[in-house]
């Protein structure tokens, strides 16, 4: 089984993102280009920066990047490998994090993990699709090694 940040981790949650259709339906249309870019605990060294794309209620692009400008997302949510761990521990044994832990309040907050984007508008989507990304995280509870 692949591990986070790995495109291959990524389609799994997208297979079960599939499975959960109607859950993800009514968290509305998410229509989507963005990075998940994760930097060592030390320093400013990018351990690996991840695309994803979602179209409508699923995942349909996930690639290992080594320039994100290429990509063109929307916007790179970044943080440093021990919060991205430990939100991905907390959901692995609560099937989501603690309420300050989710990627939205995180995120949101901008001190553990912070936006990067080239426009303020298209940087908007993460705030209109927020809970459709946060709850694609939260399958990560349904993983098995």
């Amino acid at each position: 089984m692949a591990s986070f940040p790995d495109p291959a981790w990524f389609v799994a949650l997208g297979r079960l993102m599939a499975a959960e259709g109607e859950s993800f339906r009514r968290l509305g249309y998410a229509e989507v280009r963005f990075a998940i870019r994760v930097l060592s605990d030390e320093g400013e060294a990018i351990e690996g920066t991840t695309g994803l794309e979602f179209d409508g209620y699923a995942l349909v692009r996930a690639e290992a990047l080594t320039d994100s400008a290429a990509f063109e997302p929307d916007f790179v949510i970044c943080g440093r490998r021990q919060v991205w761990n430990r939100m991905l521990e907390e959901i692995a044994r609560n099937g989501r994090p603690e309420l300050r832990h989710t990627l939205s309040s995180l995120a949101l907050v901008g001190e553990e993990l912070w936006l990067e984007s080239s426009d303020q508008l298209r940087e908007d989507k993460f705030y209109r699709v927020n809970q459709t990304l946060t709850e694609f995280f939260n399958l990560a509870a349904k993983l098995r090694d």
